[in-house]
């Protein structure tokens, strides 16, 4: 404390100026804000109970300037105060020699030191002796691999599995586009469906009990087979005499399903080489008294067709 300055502490000088002015406490915790009980612990020189020396050291120079004194002087005059409380709180220990005879020799804290250099290196063989990934990384320690990462490939879509054509159904029909002759037959038997001219728009259609049918005609490009609606590829080549073109189920849903099964006859000749135009020496002549016409096809096919007796 400077010389001249008043030899009561700071808390003294604010609680004598306080009752001074005829104050309460709680009327300057009021003014300033600051907590009742850190003035109470100002006033009375109880430190331990306030907070850390910067906010105890603001706390006076605010109670200070409302009582309207030098906040300034009293805040520095706390804080000698506070810092002279602590050197006189601190004692330190006295040194005592340490005793010559304890203190190891030079040779011995090398021989220690030697030893303490194998162990660290024995351990760091028998951790590194298996893992070589350790060890590479310690070489290359900041070495950064610049490979470019491959790419990765798209994915191949799946492979749709090939559509399956749909099995057509209904019953076998001829149906002309110009007038053809046609004989429908079977195969191996005496009985014939039908052997006239086919007119134009009609069509025949062939009975369920029919065993292996064959058609025969010299204009194959005039007509059509179908099964239902489902029309079949054409029967034979232009002009070209067709002798037994097989009208069986079986054969007509393969050749409509695109299954490896062919529509020809058991011979393997679905048509001759020769082209035989119609009226030609292979087929009879157009005659409505013609002994062997079975029927006349009419619109539907079956309505004007006359058994074979």
């Amino acid at each position: 404390m400077s010389e001249g300055a008043d030899p009561r502490n700071v808390g003294e000088q604010l609680a004598a100026e306080r009752a001074r002015q005829e104050l309460e406490l709680s009327d300057v915790a009021a003014r300033t804000r600051i907590p009742l009980r850190h003035l109470d612990a100002i006033e009375k020189g109880e430190h331990d109970g306030l907070p850390a020396l910067p906010y105890s050291a603001g706390f006076v120079k605010s109670y200070a300037n409302m009582l309207g004194l030098d906040g300034q002087a009293l805040s520095r005059a706390f804080r000698d105060q506070i810092g002279g409380e602590q050197r006189a709180y601190f004692e330190p220990e006295a040194y005592e020699p340490v005793d010559p005879t304890r203190v190891p020799s030079r040779l011995l804290a090398m021989v220690a030191l030697g030893i303490a250099l194998l162990l660290g290196m024995g351990y760091l063989l028998l951790r590194f002796e298996g893992d070589s990934t350790d060890l590479a990384k310690l070489a290359a320690d900041t070495v950064q691999d610049i490979r470019p990462v491959p790419a990765r490939q798209p994915a191949s879509p799946p492979i749709a599995p090939p559509a399956v054509p749909a099995v057509p159904t209904g019953p076998i029909s001829v149906t002309a586009s110009e007038d053809a002759w046609v004989k429908i037959s079977e195969r191996d038997g005496p009985r014939i469906y039908f052997m006239d001219v086919l007119a134009a728009g009609r069509s025949f259609t062939l009975p369920e009990d029919a065993a292996d049918p064959i058609l025969r005609t010299g204009r194959p490009q005039s007509l059509k087979v179908l099964i239902g609606a489902t029309e079949l590829p054409p029967v034979g080549e232009p002009d070209r005499l067709v002798r037994s073109y097989s009208l069986k189920r079986d054969a007509l849903v393969a050749i409509a399903t695109a299954a490896p099964v062919s529509a020809a006859p058991e011979d393997g000749n679905a048509s001759d080489a020769g082209s035989v135009p119609e009226g030609g020496r292979d087929l009879p002549p157009i005659d409505a008294a013609s002994p062997g016409r079975a029927g006349t096809a009419g619109p539907t096919g079956d309505s004007d067709r006359r058994p074979q007796p």
